[in-house]
């Protein structure tokens, strides 16, 4: 299942025009646009300063079946042999680690 962006519910729940939202995020309403409607890449920074505009957490933004995705996961990460598993294991590190020396 794929994941869905749930900005505009959010952001109109708020009382928010998308003009305001890009103003408050430092993006041009544009641009906010294209990210409601998935036109645009979300990255994590995106993600967390549109979060926080709407007092909301990065999870609310997002609506898929993130269990389900997991176990699809975990089933295929399963069936390698322990030194894939490991490199798998080792790149999750890495990236994790990487994505906590980004500025934020």
């Amino acid at each position: 299942m794929p994941l869905t962006i749930n900005i505009r519910d959010l952001r109109k729940a708020r009382g928010l025009t998308l003009g305001e939202l890009a103003d408050m995020i430092g993006v041009s309403t544009p641009h906010m646009s294209q990210v409601e409607r998935g036109l645009k890449n979300l990255n994590n920074h995106l993600l967390e300063r549109i979060a926080a505009a709407l007092e909301a957490t990065p999870a609310d933004l997002i609506r898929g079946n993130v269990a389900s995705d997991l176990t699809r996961l975990a089933e295929k990460i399963q069936r390698l042999d322990r030194e894939d598993r490991d490199r798998v294991e080792a790149f999750v590190d890495a990236l994790l680690a990487s994505r906590r020396m980004q500025p934020g």
